[in-house]
C-alpha cells in the first residue's frame, strides 16, 4: 500500500473518528521559493501572526519568501494520536516515515515528551522503530545555555535533553470568570480551584474533556498534584457536577464564559488573557464599560508553568526551512511576538504583531531581563516559581477517571450533586464538604458514595483500590500498561484500558444512582 502523505492521512483518520480536519493557509507569497507545513492546535490569531512574522523574518534574514500552510486537526492529544497512527502505518508498510508536514507547533510538554519516545511495531516477528520528532543536532550546548539557561521552570523541562523539542512559549492554567454573571449568582469570581465546587455555580461552569486536550489534562493533573489525590478529585468532580458543558477544545472555555453562557471555567492562561483583551477592546470601541466584565486569575501556588514546544517532524519534506522556523520561534523577534501589543512599527527592536495581541509568555529568561518593559503582561514566571513534587502515576488516570465519572455519567453526576447540596443538613459556605464534615447520617452516606473511587481486579485475585495512592503503580502497570495480560482479566479482543473505563463508568453510575434513588 502506498504511503499516504500526512495531510491526507489526517483527513482519513479524522473521518474515521468523526474529528474534522481544517487546513488554513497563512502567509502566501506568489512564486515563494520555499514552503512550510505546520501541524498545530494553536488558534487562528497565533497562526496569523506567526505565519506572517516568520515569512517577514525569513525574507529579511535569508532573502527568500516562504509560504506557510497550517493544518489544524484538533487538540494536541488528537494530533499525537493521528501522528502515531500515521507513523505506525509507515513502519508496517516499510515506507519512509513522515508525510507533508514539517513542524508540530504548540501543546503541552507532556505530549511532546510522548512524541519524542521511540515508536515501535512488530512486523512478521521483527520490530521496526522510529521517532516522530526529529533530533536537532545543529542546536549546540552553548546555544541551549544561551537560550534557556537552566533547563527547568517549576521543576518542568524547557527543552528536550535529546534536542527533539524546544519550549517556544510558556503556559499556565487558571480560572476565567464573568464577573457580572457571578454577581448575579451571589458568588465572588472564583480565585481557587475549590471555588469552582461552590453549589451556587451549579449549571454555570465550563470545562474541557482532558481526553481531547493535552493541555487540559496537564491542568487537571496539576490540580491533583497541588491539592492531593483525594482533595483534587473532590474538586474536579464537583466542578464537573456544576458544569453546563464539557467542551472538546481548550480555546472554547473563555469564549463560552465571555458570551455569558457560563460564569467560570478552567482555562489556559493565554486563551483567558486573550478573551479578556478582546472584550476590553470591544468595550473601548463601544464606550460601554459593561462589556469588559471578564477576569482571569491563576490560583496562587496551585498551578504550574509548562513549556509549549515546537519540534521538527521526522521525514519533514522541508527540513532546512523547518530548522529556520525553530530558529525564528526562539529568536528575540519570535519571543517578543508573544507579548508585544499589536500595531505598526517596532518595540524593543522587534516587529509588533500586525493585528492580534497574543498575550502569551515567552520561554526564554533573557527576554524578561531585557524587554519586560515592552510586555503587555508584566508577569515573570521565572521569578515566581513554585516547584511541584509530582507523583508520576497521576497523569495516566486523569482522562480515564474523569471521562468515566463526569462525561459518561453526566446526568447522574449532576442529579446526585444537586440532591446532596439541597439536602437540609448540607452546610453551605464552608468550601469542600465531605462525609467527615457532616453529622447527618444520610448526607454522610451520600457524600461518601459521591466521592468514592473505584476498585479494579488485580493479579491472583487481588483487589486494587484507586483511592489509595500506593496502589496506583500496580493499576497503571497492570491495566494501562497491559501487565495483567496473563491474568485472564480480559479477552484477546478486548482493550484493557477500554475495559477499565467501562468498569469505572459502571462503578460511578451505581454510586450516583444510590444517591438519586435513595
Amino acid at each position: 500500500m502506498a504511503r499516504l502523505p500526512l495531510v491526507l492521512s489526517l483527513v482519513v483518520i479524522a473521518a474515521l473518528t468523526m474529528i474534522p480536519v481544517l487546513a488554513y493557509r497563512g502567509e502566501t507569497t506568489a512564486n515563494a521559493a520555499r514552503s512550510l507545513v505546520i501541524v498545530t492546535p494553536h488558534n487562528e490569531q497565533i497562526r496569523y501572526e506567526f505565519g506572517r512574522g516568520f515569512s517577514r523574518w525569513h525574507r529579511d534574514k535569508y532573502g527568500e519568501s516562504v509560504t506557510v500552510d497550517w493544518s489544524t486537526p484538533g487538540g494536541t492529544s488528537e494530533i499525537r494520536r493521528m501522528l502515531v497512527a500515521q507513523y505506525e502505518a509507515d513502519l508496517r508498510h516499510g515506507t519512509p516515515v513522515g508525510g507533508d508536514a514539517d513542524i508540530i507547533f504548540g501543546g503541552g510538554s507532556y505530549e511532546f515528551q510522548a512524541l519524542a519516545r521511540t515508536l515501535a511495531v512488530a512486523v512478521e516477528g521483527q520490530e521496526r522503530s522510529t521517532r516522530i520528532l526529529d533530533e536537532c543536532p545543529w542546536m549546540s550546548d552553548a546555544q541551549l545555555d544561551e537560550l534557556f539557561g537552566d533547563n527547568a521552570i517549576d521543576g518542568q523541562p524547557l527543552y528536550d535533553k535529546d534536542r527533539r523539542w524546544f519550549g517556544a512559549a510558556l503556559s499556565t492554567f487558571g480560572i476565567v470568570a464573568d464577573e457580572a454573571l457571578c454577581a448575579r449568582l451571589g458568588v465572588d469570581p472564583p480565585e481557587t480551584w475549590e471555588s469552582l465546587a461552590d453549589p451556587r455555580l451549579f449549571g454555570f461552569v465550563a470545562l474541557v474533556n482532558p481526553a481531547q486536550s493535552g493541555s487540559v489534562a496537564t491542568a487537571f493533573e496539576t490540580i491533583l498534584q497541588r491539592l492531593g489525590w483525594t482533595r483534587g478529585w473532590q474538586v474536579l468532580r464537583r466542578a464537573a457536577a456544576n458544569s453546563n458543558q464539557i467542551l472538546a477544545a481548550s480555546s472554547r472555555v473563555p469564549t463560552t464564559v465571555g458570551n455569558g453562557e457560563s460564569a467560570a471555567g478552567i482555562a489556559i492562561d493565554f486563551y483567558g488573557r486573550y478573551q479578556v483583551q478582546s472584550l476590553a477592546d470591544e468595550a473601548e470601541i463601544a464606550l460601554d464599560p459593561t462589556v469588559a466584565r471578564l477576569s482571569f486569575v491563576t490560583p496562587k501556588g496551585q498551578s504550574v508553568v509548562d513549556a509549549d514546544p515546537v519540534a521538527i517532524l521526522r521525514g519533514a519534506p522541508n527540513p532546512e526551512t523547518a530548522q529556520r522556523f525553530v530558529e525564528y520561534c526562539l529568536s528575540d523577534a519570535g519571543q517578543l511576538l508573544w507579548q508585544l501589543a499589536a500595531g505598526t512599527g517596532d518595540a524593543c527592536g522587534a516587529p509588533r504583531p500586525e493585528h492580534f495581541t497574543l498575550r502569551r509568555l515567552p520561554a526564554r529568561r533573557h527576554i524578561y531581563e531585557c524587554c519586560a518593559s515592552c510586555f503587555v503582561d508584566r508577569v515573570d514566571p521565572f521569578a515566581e516559581q513554585a516547584p511541584m513534587n509530582s507523583n508520576p502515576h497521576f497523569r495516566d488516570f486523569v482522562s480515564p477517571l474523569f471521562v468515566s465519572m463526569a462525561l459518561n455519567q453526566a446526568p447522574e453526576l449532576r442529579a446526585a450533586w444537586r440532591r446532596i447540596f439541597t439536602h437540609p443538613a448540607y452546610p453551605h459556605g464552608g468550601g469542600i464538604v465531605s462525609a467527615a464534615d457532616v453529622t447527618d447520617p444520610e448526607l454522610a452516606r451520600w457524600l461518601e458514595a459521591f466521592d468514592a473511587l473505584p476498585t479494579l481486579p488485580g493479579a491472583d485475585g487481588a483487589v486494587i483500590d484507586l483511592s489509595e495512592i500506593a496502589e496506583l503503580p500496580t493499576a497503571r502497570a497492570g491495566w494501562i500498561r497491559r501487565g495483567f495480560t496473563d491474568q485472564g482479566l480480559w479477552s484477546d479482543r478486548e482493550n484493557p484500558l477500554t475495559l477499565m473505563r467501562r468498569r469505572c463508568t459502571e462503578f460511578f453510575g451505581s454510586k450516583y444512582r444510590s444517591i438519586i434513588e435513595r
